[in-house]
């Protein structure tokens, strides 16, 4: 059996004991009953079906390229097989601000809210959860706004975030934040276009998200998340901090930081479908639609409810991503999760998608079956270009990628100079 992505050809042969992923891949049976709640289970890359060689190669990539990569961990099949912290800030027991990863949390945490009842369901419209304050710019457009249009970033409201860099006006994160109330800011803003339209990286509606919850669960946004998903998750509270905004909301779009290990236990929570140690922690609905592409970017990427999707022919691959270079990433038909943490300027390209498809995948692929890849400078550097519509705010704002059209429309992306 031949799959490819971008040149890069990849040659298996049948190794038992294997199951079929819904992208047609074959990969070893899913483990069950280990769960990290205390501490992870450590293995060797080998014994979980790992080439340890390829691990080896991606490590003198990142030295020999400088990049700034703070710490990288690969779990299969429920065991920590691989875990290296690159730079002398950084010990397995520090927490890493993890920026934009946070939506994921978020999304998570709409999605037990639902599950408890406190709130409807993803067609709830937004305004309705804001029934004490006057709201500016209020027409038929923003009052048909959903949940769900928020969770797929596509609520139509105008917001911009990646011409200027975090810190200076004109960048709506910035001057939310600077303004007197967060929440009451991102609720005026203009509409720019139709509910469901068209895609726009909005933190401010991720923002929302997490007032919705808090709101309705009568706890803050951390209190929600330390009863329904920390503390099931052996995540405790010294290992967490969370800013907050002007008026003591948490910043739903961005102020999680927390330990590398801990964000594998996210992911591995979404890599078993929302069960806990017997424990439906998340409805396995959630996490399918939460992760599945509801806006195409590109051949290879697209967008969920607060996750960045990359199907391919060889890997079906969901990602939590945060400004800098965090990654949390799901990878099934492998039975893996994969975390990066790291500290790349502004401006720079994020290398972590490639280094994924180009060492990681492939090292999984080594270690179950005969192998043979092939690459090139050029697949190389289309592999680092795979996260472009994924941008994280900041790093590509040279580049203005604003919006991205609904599904089906002929034009790929709108660009607004």
């Amino acid at each position: 059996m031949v799959v490819s992505l971008c040149g890069i050809s990849y040659a298996l042969v049948d190794s038992d004991p294997q199951v079929t992923s819904a992208s047609g891949i074959q990969s070893l049976s899913m483990s069950t009953g280990i769960w990290p709640t205390d501490e992870w289970s450590i293995s060797t890359p080998e014994d979980q079906g790992i080439d340890s060689n390829r691990l080896g190669d991606m490590m003198d990539y990142i030295r020999v390229n400088d990049v700034d990569i703070d710490s990288v961990l690969v779990v299969r099949h429920g065991h920590l097989v691989f875990e290296e912290y690159l730079s002398s800030l950084y010990t397995a027991d520090t927490k890493h601000s993890i920026h934009s990863c946070t939506k994921s949390f978020t999304s998570a945490l709409m999605g037990i809210a639902i599950q408890e009842g406190l709130i409807g369901s993803v067609d709830d419209k937004m305004i309705d959860y804001f029934p004490n304050r006057t709201i500016a710019n209020l027409d038929s457009r923003k009052q048909s706004i959903t949940i769900e249009h928020l969770l797929t970033m596509t609520s139509g409201l105008e917001w911009d975030e990646w011409t200027l860099p975090y810190g200076e006006y004109g960048n709506d994160v910035t001057d939310m934040f600077q303004s007197s109330d967060a929440i009451q800011y991102v609720l005026d803003r203009p509409m720019a276009y139709h509910p469901g339209e068209s895609w726009t990286y909005n933190s401010g509606g991720s923002h929302l998200l997490g007032a919705i919850v808090a709101i309705t669960s009568g706890q803050t946004l951390y209190e929600f998340a330390f009863e329904h998903l920390f503390e099931p998750l052996g995540i405790s509270d010294y290992d967490v901090h969370w800013s907050t905004d002007q008026n003591g909301y948490y910043a739903a779009g961005g102020g999680l930081s927390m330990r590398p290990q801990d964000m594998a236990k996210f992911g591995y929570l979404f890599l078993k479908n929302g069960t806990w140690d017997d424990e439906q922690i998340l409805s396995a609905e959630w996490v399918e639609k939460s992760t599945q592409t509801s806006f195409i970017f590109n051949e290879y990427s697209g967008y969920g409810y607060q996750w960045w999707t990359n199907p391919t022919d060889v890997a079906n691959v969901y990602s939590a991503q945060g400004y800098a270079g965090q990654f949390i990433f799901a990878v099934p038909s492998f039975d893996m999760v994969v975390v990066f943490t790291s500290s790349v300027p502004a401006y720079e390209l994020y290398p972590q998608t490639a280094m994924l498809f180009e060492y990681i995948i492939p090292a999984a692929i080594d270690g179950t079956a005969s192998t043979v890849s092939t690459i090139d400078s050029v697949t190389l550097s289309l592999l680092i270009v795979i996260p472009v519509p994924a941008l994280l705010a900041g790093a590509y704002w040279n580049m203005k990628l604003k919006q991205v059209p609904r599904r089906g429309s002929s034009d790929k992306y709108r660009r607004r100079d």
